[in-house]
């Protein structure tokens, strides 16, 4: 394979058989490296553990499903470190290259996944999605990206970051090969609609005038009833994202704790700096993080009550360039988890696709109840898109 976008590890060639038949046969899986494959290490982007894993002898359930529906492995991708990051960087292995833009970063963590995929390299990028991690890439890379319902799939053999926030997810180019991803994870096809799409001022304010209001205008013309609403919740977007990241530092740093006590300069200084937020962290502040995340899911299963689907833009600011500073990189990233933290925090799934506009494609969402999976499906095939 001519990897020349360092999507890959670059790890020897294992022989990892699949089914000859099914309905994933014929496309190719890509699987980020934080899940097991037999016959080839995993090192979660860190140089460390790759020394430490040794060979796998299984294979993790989700990536055994997808071989058993026909699916053909082509490699582990490349991840941030330890999958704590948005933006696609890795100290010890590489930034993967944009195939679309190469002065763009390519987003993270699911990175290698991402630009596998998008550069044609393979039709399933396997990834996980903590605070964005499948639909920021999919995002800057014009895919398809599904975070699934929390807790769905089967996250056995998969090295977890934030484990209440955690989610094995998908980046294909197609809506099609999305909904047959679905099928295959387990996902019964429906064709269950929405009563209506509802807009949040709030969370369009956050975008560019023009950019929200030509992506309002493709939902209002997709024969979709939609409603407005000011917010999605009683507390605002600041808040949101500030109860998330807490809980995520916590959880980040008790799953890496031994990593960090064993070796902490095996780890890069900026993950390193992140993880040691976590470990400072104050217990009220912890608390009250959870607090608000309690009372922010109590808020969306009540909205969801009304049978409705939540459009809003998957990224709140242009992708910043490859060789952009690292407080340009802080930036881009507390932008985002403005707006990517409303799944992790309800554990809702949502859907991210590249959606026409008069100014061209940006990545829009979906973001629906627990276990509408496929609604999301079902309004963003009227969308007339893939």
């Amino acid at each position: 394979m001519d990897d020349r976008w360092n999507a890959f590890m670059p790890y020897p060639e294992a022989n990892v058989g699949h089914a000859a038949a099914g309905p994933l046969s014929g496309l190719r899986l890509a699987v980020k490296d934080l899940f097991d494959v037999t016959g080839y290490p995993t090192a979660a982007g860190n140089a460390m553990l790759l020394a430490a894993s040794g060979i796998k002898t299984s294979t993790a359930p989700l990536v055994q499903t997808l071989l058993d529906a026909g699916a053909r492995f082509v490699g582990k991708t490349n991840t941030d470190e330890l999958a704590y990051s948005l933006i696609g960087g890795n100290l010890h292995f590489g930034m993967p290259i944009n195939p679309s833009d190469p002065d763009l970063i390519p987003g993270g963590s699911s990175s290698g996944s991402a630009v596998a995929v998008a550069a044609g390299l393979a039709d399933i990028g396997l990834g996980t999605d903590t605070s964005g991690s499948i639909r920021l890439p999919a995002a800057i890379n014009g895919l398809v990206g599904w975070r699934p319902t929390h807790g769905s799939l089967d996250n056995g053999g998969l090295r977890p970051l934030a484990p209440s926030f955690d989610v094995p997810g998908f980046m294909t180019r197609s809506l099609e090969q999305m909904a047959a991803l679905m099928s295959a994870v387990g996902i019964p096809a429906a064709d269950d609609r929405p009563s209506s799409v509802l807009i949040v001022e709030n969370i369009f304010d956050t975008i560019e005038e023009d950019v929200a209001d030509g992506m309002i205008a493709r939902f209002r013309s997709a024969a979709i009833s939609v409603r407005e609403a000011g917010s999605i919740s009683s507390f605002n977007l600041d808040e949101l994202a500030s109860a998330f990241v807490t809980i995520l530092q916590k959880e980040a740093w008790e799953s890496n704790r031994s990593l960090f006590d064993r070796r902490p300069q095996a780890i890069a200084p900026d993950i390193a700096a992140r993880l040691l937020s976590g470990a400072n962290l104050d217990v009220g502040e912890v608390r009250e993080a959870r607090r608000i995340r309690e009372h922010f899911s109590r808020e969306i299963d009540r909205l969801f009550c009304d049978d409705v689907v939540v459009a809003l833009p998957t990224l709140a600011m242009s992708p910043p360039k490859r060789d952009a500073t690292p407080e340009s990189f802080a930036a881009f990233r507390s932008g985002c988890i403005k707006l990517l933290c409303l799944s992790g925090l309800s554990g809702c799934p949502q859907l991210t696709f590249p959606l026409a506009s008069a100014g061209g494609k940006v990545s829009s969402s979906l973001l629906g109840a627990r276990s509408a999976d496929r609604m999301l499906m079902t309004v963003g095939k009227r969308l007339h898109i893939g």
